[in-house]
């Protein structure tokens, strides 16, 4: 397959069990020896599918170049707003007040956790559950979400 991942953002980010600098890329041909293969994805199309949806999906981050066999390119946009306009609503969650409990955002599995986690915005909540989750095991990837989203709001909460 001829193409590659770019990481297009200014962070070195860690992703497909290997951390990527800014501006490397990685080709596509190494990423499918390492996943293709391993989950029976068929080569093509269908790959950098799964790409894009599993593994890569956040697009102001990644850049997913493809160049397929009758030399039509396929490319993600570096950022939505490159290709067409978006609406706010869509690129910022709204800041609702939550009612969750410790209890709730623990018990949340990492794809939930990561669509709920940017409305809520109490802090002491998110503090309470890092250190609850931190005792459990097969909690390291929600405690390092909640790190994350706390060191956040006590910076946004600085400025």
């Amino acid at each position: 397959m001829k193409g590659y991942i770019k990481n297009i953002s200014p962070l070195w980010r860690h992703a497909l069990k290997r951390t990527i600098g800014p501006g490397e890329k990685i080709p596509l041909d190494e990423l499918y020896n390492t996943y293709g293969v391993k989950h029976a994805i068929i080569e093509g199309k269908p790959f950098i599918d799964w790409l894009r949806e599993i593994k890569l999906r956040d697009r102001d981050v990644w850049e997913i170049m493809y160049k397929e066999e009758d030399s039509a390119v396929m490319t993600e946009p570096a950022s939505p707003a490159a290709s067409e306009p978006v609406e706010i609503k869509k690129q910022a969650a709204p800041f609702v007040k939550q009612d969750m409990t410790v209890e709730d955002i623990v018990g949340m599995s990492v794809r939930q956790l990561r669509e709920t986690l940017d409305k809520i915005t109490d802090s002491k909540v998110l503090k309470y559950a890092l250190s609850k989750a931190s005792q459990l095991q097969d909690k390291e990837t929600t405690c390092k979400m909640l790190r994350k989203r706390i060191q956040l709001l006590e910076l946004s909460r600085r400025m």
